[in-house]
This record gives C-alpha cells, sequence and structure tokens, in this order.
C-alpha cells in the first residue's frame, strides 16, 4: 500500500482536534438554543420546528465544517499558518456577510411574522411553518449555487498540500456525520473511478470546491496518480 502523500503530521492532528473544540462548543451551544431556547408566547413546539428547519433545510450545518477545515489548514504548517492569517483578513469578512445573509434569512422571515405579537396565533403558526422551511431551502440553494465563486477567494493562495491535508481528523468527522447528510456535494466527474470511500468523497469535494484548476491538478496527480496519468493521454 502506497502511503498517503496527504497525511498529516502527529502534531498537526493534535493541533487540528485542539482547535476544533471551539466548533463543537459552538456547534452543540447552536443546537441547544435552537431546541431549548423558550421564547415568549411562541409554542415550543413551533420553536423546535424552526431549529429543525435550520439544521436540516439550510447551511448551517456547512458553515461548522468550512469553520474547522479552515482552522485546521491553519496548523498543517507554518507557511499555511501565515497564509491563513492573511487569508482571514478578506475570507472572514466575505464570507460572514454570506454567512449572515444565508442564515439570518429565516430569522428574519421568522421574526417579521412574530413582530408584535404577545402569542403566536393559529394562522401566523401556520405560515410559520411553511415559510420557514421554504426561506431555509432557498437560502440553501442560493449559498451552494455561490459555493464555487466563494471557494475560488481561497483557492488561489491556499497550499493545495496543506487544504487537503486540513482534511484529515476533526474536519473528516464534521463533514461525514454533520455536514455531508442532505447536501449538494460538488465533486469532479472522475468521482466514480474512485474507491468512493469517506476520504475520497470528501477531499474530492473539497478540492473541486476550493481549489484552482491549477493546483487542482496538483490534487489529483498525488491522490490518484492513475486516474492523472489517464487524463493527460
Amino acid at each position: 500500500m502506497q502511503p498517503d502523500f496527504f497525511e498529516s503530521s502527529t502534531i498537526s492532528l493534535i493541533l487540528s482536534w485542539l482547535s476544533a473544540v471551539s466548533v463543537f462548543i459552538a456547534l452543540i451551544g447552536t443546537l441547544l438554543f435552537l431546541f431549548l431556547q423558550k421564547h415568549e408566547g411562541v409554542p415550543r413546539t413551533l420553536s423546535i420546528w424552526v431549529g429543525i428547519c435550520m439544521i436540516l433545510f439550510s447551511p448551517l450545518r456547512y458553515i461548522f465544517f468550512q469553520v474547522d477545515l479552515a482552522l485546521s489548514y491553519t496548523v498543517q504548517s507554518f507557511s499555511a499558518f501565515f497564509t491563513g492569517m492573511l487569508m482571514s483578513v478578506w475570507v472572514v469578512p466575505f464570507f460572514a456577510i454570506i454567512y449572515l445573509i444565508v442564515i439570518g434569512a429565516p430569522i428574519a422571515a421568522a421574526s417579521m411574522l412574530l413582530a408584535n405579537q404577545a402569542r403566536v396565533t393559529f394562522t401566523r403558526g401556520l405560515v410559520l411553518c411553511i415559510l420557514v422551511p421554504v426561506v431555509c431551502v432557498i437560502s440553501n440553494s442560493i449559498f451552494y449555487w455561490g459555493l464555487p465563486y466563494a471557494g475560488g477567494a481561497v483557492g488561489w493562495m491556499a497550499n493545495p498540500k496543506d487544504l487537503i491535508k486540513a482534511t484529515n481528523g476533526s474536519a473528516a468527522v464534521l463533514f461525514k456525520y454533520v455536514a455531508s447528510p442532505l447536501t449538494p456535494l460538488i465533486l469532479p466527474s472522475f468521482y466514480s473511478d474512485t474507491p468512493q470511500k469517506d476520504v475520497d468523497l470528501l477531499r474530492c469535494h473539497v478540492a473541486s470546491t476550493y481549489l484552482s484548476n491549477k493546483t487542482f491538478g496538483y490534487f489529483v496527480k498525488h491522490q490518484y496518480p492513475d486516474i492523472y496519468e489517464k487524463e493527460q493521454r
């Protein structure tokens, strides 16, 4: 068996898991807020329904994976740390605006329906039950439609080796159990020729989304040399 070209060092894996602690805490805190927070005048079942819609139909789950992947990238090497800090100057505000739009839209829709209401009426509650998942699906579609373009803001500067190495450790767990279910993943056309294991799904998705055309070839060459040679013929 050939060694994994994109294998992370032990130190990087440890630092990756340590940096992911804040992400897991934020994830658990968000889930507790969505399901346990009691809003005055709002039935708990309605609050739970809104929370379910946010988790299943909005890009919230994938956003947590993105944050963890970014943190994991910065601990793969010294160069990744410095380039990661440099990229954060424009990437963080850029993605923050995107997150505000796609996550804020369902919350804004719910808030407008509940505005100036001491208690939610049956009619408003029914409209809310229908409107929130629809808005979540729309924001989800917009997010994944624009994801390749947003990924381009990262790919031109990110080191391809460090970015793929960032998929090891906590990012792999978050992707498999949190981000990838019910998510329209971006994958290369040759994905069906890979072993299609969990690692193939994750790395192919990350490479297709966040690497430039030039660095994507670097990924294919070292991850799937047979496929790379076939494509060069």
